[in-house]
């Protein structure tokens, strides 16, 4: 769940990065490893290694940590997280003039979702 107007930037910045939809787009197809997604997709694999980072570090995808059955040797393979950005001017608004309160609505929220929702402001 977006709590601040920071989280906000953070996530948008990222989502606006070239190749960060394409990488998305890709990943939803199926779980992959870096290393396949900058095969298949023809993006250097610093630059889908960097990509993922910031992924993982704004919630947008996981990394779960396996072991190859045929090497033995640790891999990442990367999901997708189950998540939505719903903005309105009102929410802009909202999260400028609230600097400090963070923004829970139980309603729209699972465990597994990230959204934005400018129901009552609660202070934590």
């Amino acid at each position: 769940m977006i709590t601040s107007k920071d989280e906000l930037q953070r996530r948008l910045k990222v989502l606006g990065k070239k190749h960060t939809m394409e990488i998305l787009a890709h990943i939803q197809k199926g779980s992959k490893y870096i290393t396949q997604i900058a095969r298949e997709t023809k993006i250097p694999y610093t630059t889908v290694q960097h990509r993922v980072t910031e992924l993982e570090n704004v919630g947008l995808v996981r990394i779960v940590h396996r072991v190859d059955e045929d090497t033995g040797k640790a891999i990442k393979v990367i999901r997708v997280s189950n998540f939505r950005i719903s903005l309105t001017p009102q929410d802009i608004e909202r999260l400028v003039e609230k600097k400090g309160e963070k923004w829970l609505s139980p309603k729209s929220y699972t465990s597994s979702q990230t959204s934005i929702d400018p129901g009552d402001p609660v202070k934590q």
